[in-house]
């Protein structure tokens, strides 16, 4: 979720609890609101975990690549 998404969610969850009438009307806002946090927070981490697999894919094709080079360069001397 994009940081300024983040932001207007906190805001929007500020705002109602300004708006709580009743000690109950609090205790149901901040499970939810929680909840959504822990959603996101896990749909981020999804996120990061494909772009780092990604990153690890590529740097590890370019050692492999560079040890095949080597390996060639040293057969050919």
């Amino acid at each position: 979720m994009p940081l300024w998404s983040q932001r207007r969610s906190r805001f929007t969850h500020l705002e109602a609890l300004v708006a709580v009438k009743s000690g109950s009307e609090f205790f149901e806002l901040q499970p939810a609101f929680l909840r959504k946090q822990i959603e996101e927070a896990a749909e981020q981490a999804v996120g990061f975990q494909a772009v780092m697999m990604r990153a690890g894919e590529d740097v590890s094709k370019l050692i492999k690549d560079a040890f095949k080079k080597a390996l060639k360069d040293g057969k050919a001397t």
